[in-house]
């Protein structure tokens, strides 16, 4: 056989054994294999004798059969195995566990990845998901309105119907679970409110110690883009149609939505005294409407200033007395839904989406109009930036009455 510097690869199950080839001044092939953690190393003057050694060596190997322990490797064993009957675990067990907590983290001593969820559980009450759910409703009652607290709770059950575990249990991969399956056929928007409700009981667990302040869980409740077409909103010709064929007493709901951008609902709940209460200054001359918290529906006083053109339409009621719509929920809805029909007009919360195109257009200033409308101020100018031009929004806020309207008489 010729001089080779490369050995001979002889493998077998995971195993391999190397022959080095015959030297000048030894003349015999050199076979050596680990076991053990060490290596062995075996000579024979014949290559076929050589394989055969290495063949059986690694036989041995693969069916558990090393070398003898030596003394300190059994006095490690003897050591380890005290160790873990402090704690009632058999080393075999031991081992597992280490080497799936190892493949975990490869670069994290389990002693300090130990404290770390120490850290994160300690001070943290072990409440299900479910309990916390109903906490959380129960306190959203005194804070938000009546039809939000409905869709929020439709939304929680679902919710709590599926994360069936303990809070400081949940994982990032329990919430992406139940959005790529529990809701993978709703539609973007949809998803993204119960992101928003997730978030809001995160916060909600973390203000009574249900959760660490540091869970990271929010990080995958990030909103999805939805693609959603820009809102609907009227023309300065449809709304001005719209106020000259109301009815007096639609009137004050069809100006306030088009010129203050008050929700629909928030307007049912106004009284007139909400409309007057708040005397005018050099930046807003005709007063300001007050939202108050228990009629808006985030819970949070807001002021709207009673702009020029609000304050005309609204002349005649100034002695106005008791709450601006004095029908029902279902009457108002109704009547605003024929008076859409019978000026040729259609789409839904047509006067709040108009007044925020309108009012950015006009004030160029996001901040002020978001808090006009009790919106977030990254919501605003995403949907209703450069939906019109300061030119049309100057036409919808000069809107006037056609003729002087017949003062109405207070009502008790």
């Amino acid at each position: 056989m010729k001089s080779s510097t490369s050995p001979i690869i002889v493998p077998h199950k995971g195993f391999e054994a190397r022959i080095y080839d015959r030297r000048p001044t030894k003349p015999c092939y050199r076979v050596t294999w680990q076991s053990g953690g060490k290596q062995v190393t075996r000579e024979r003057t014949e290559l076929a004798d050589a394989k055969k050694v290495a063949r059986d060596a690694l036989r041995d190997l693969a069916k558990g059969k090393t070398v003898h322990l030596t003394q300190k490797e059994i006095n490690d064993l003897q050591v380890a195995q005290d160790a873990l009957r402090q704690v009632g675990v058999p080393l075999v067990d031991a081992v597992i566990e280490f080497v799936q907590a190892k493949q975990l983290m490869p670069n994290v001593p389990l002693r300090t990845a130990a404290e770390a969820w120490c850290d994160n559980h300690d001070n943290i009450k072990q409440v299900a998901f479910g309990k916390v759910a109903e906490e959380f409703l129960a306190y959203q009652k005194t804070r938000v309105s009546a039809r939000t607290l409905y869709d929020e709770t439709l939304r929680v059950n679902r919710l709590r119907d599926s994360l069936k575990i303990d809070l400081c249990d949940l994982s990032k991969a329990a919430l992406e679970l139940f959005f790529e399956h529990e809701l993978s056929g709703n539609k973007g928007k949809t998803r993204n409110h119960f992101r928003q409700t997730l978030r809001q009981i995160l916060k909600f667990a973390v203000r009574r110690d249900y959760l660490n302040k540091d869970h990271r869980l929010a990080e995958v409740l990030v909103n999805e883009p939805t693609n959603e077409a820009a809102p609907e909103i009227l023309t300065p010709a449809q709304f001005k149609k719209l106020l000259n064929a109301a009815s007096p007493e639609l009137l004050p709901v069809v100006a306030l939505g088009g010129f203050a951008g008050i929700r629909r609902a928030e307007v049912l709940r106004l009284r007139w005294a909400d409309v007057w209460r708040i005397k005018g200054d050099e930046q807003s001359p005709h007063g300001y409407i007050e939202v108050a918290p228990e009629k808006a529906k985030t819970r949070a006083r807001r002021l709207i200033p009673i702009l020029p053109a609000l304050a005309a339409q609204l002349a005649p009621y100034k002695r106005k007395k008791g709450s601006v719509w004095t029908g029902s929920d279902h009457e108002e809805k109704h009547a605003f839904e024929m008076l859409k029909k019978r000026c040729g007009v259609s789409g839904q919360n047509l006067l709040r989406h108009s007044y925020a195109s309108y009012r950015l257009a006009d004030a160029k200033d996001a901040a002020r109009v978001a808090l006009e409308l009790g919106n977030s101020q990254d919501k605003l100018f995403k949907n209703y930036n450069k939906l019109v031009s300061p030119k049309q929004a100057k036409q919808w806020f000069s809107i006037l009455p056609e003729e002087p309207a017949n003062v109405i008489s207070a009502a008790s």
